[in-house]
Order: structure tokens, then sequence, then C-alpha cells
């Protein structure tokens, strides 16, 4: 898509967060070499099961039983992280795969950002059950996503790039205003 993703009314803005940069990381997370390695290079702790780690906009996002996602506003930030885990994790079984330009990152602030997600995926939204740690993987409008909270009223939803202009249009619709109500 040319034109830039951004879409602005009385309860939403929503935008595409421009080029962030992204890891993908394999290995045994229940290691304690590699959760040592992880705490040195990146100043964070493995997540646990659905969470997500967080320390000045570097995240990190358990995405399943072997795989963390890293993810920073910054992709030069990502080259250097690739570099020292790189590095870290040679005597280890592991993969680490720079995933920046297959996935698009879509900032969404609003307090009825919940209000708004749940028109489309099966995830609880509970403040109760899905809190400022979380993170979930799931289908939104038929696409296959995963969000977390950024801060009270904004939140990060990732989808891959071949889907960005249609899920794009789908928050979008999704975010009539005539459509929302208070519901969380």
């Amino acid at each position: 898509m040319s034109e830039k993703m951004e879409f602005s009314n009385n309860l939403f803005d929503i935008s595409c967060l421009d080029k962030p940069g992204m890891l993908t990381i394999r290995t045994k997370l229940i290691s304690k070499k590699f959760q040592n390695i992880i705490k040195k290079v990146l100043k964070l702790n493995v997540p646990k099961n659905l969470e997500i780690s967080s320390n000045k906009g570097l995240y990190l996002a358990w995405m399943s039983p072997d795989e963390l996602l890293v993810i920073s506003k910054n992709k030069k930030e990502i080259m250097e992280i690739k570099s020292r885990i790189l590095n870290s994790l040679d005597a280890l079984e592991s993969l680490v795969l720079d995933v920046s330009s297959s996935r698009t990152v879509f900032s969404i602030k609003s307090s009825f950002w919940r209000e708004l997600l749940a028109k489309g995926t099966p995830i609880n939204l509970y403040p109760s059950e899905f809190s400022t740690s979380s993170f979930r993987r799931t289908r939104l409008g038929q696409v296959s996503v995963a969000f977390w909270i950024v801060k009270d009223d904004h939140i990060y939803v990732l989808c891959g790039r071949s889907f960005s202009e249609f899920f794009f249009k789908w928050l979008c619709n999704a975010a009539d205003e005539k459509s929302i109500i208070k519901f969380f």
C-alpha cells in the first residue's frame, strides 16, 4: 500500500508503526543458560506463557513453548541485538531470525480498544483476564494476529505484512464511532 496507513476519529487513533524491528528466537525456553543470556543481553526476563516483558520500548513476547519474539521500534537496535544474541547462543541449539520485513505492527490508541478487538477475536478481553503483561496470538477479522497492551489506552497489534492492507481496512471499519458501545 503506497499511502500511509493512518486513521483517526473521535474515539480512535490507528496507525502503522514505521519499520519496527523483530527477531524470532527458537530454543528451549526453560534452559537456565538461555534465560541468563536473554537477561544479560536484553535486560529482560523470559516471559511466562501468554505474557510479554518490556523495557524502554523493547518487548520480549512468548510465542510458543520454544519461541520468543523480540520487538523494537528501532530496526537498527534489532540488528545489534541479533548480533549479541547470536554470539551468546553459539553453544546452544537455537535459531535467531530477523522477521522484521514479514510483519506489520499497528498502534491503536483509545479507551475503547477492548470493544474494538472484541468485534473480531474470541479472546477474553476483560481487564482481569487480559492485563498489561498479557500477550495473545489469535485471529482478528480472519487474520492471524498477536496483541499486547502498551498503556491502559494504547495497544499494539501485529499481523503478517501481506495482510496489512486488508487488516487496516478491517480495523478502520470496526472503529466506526456509531458501532462502538462501552462494554468493558
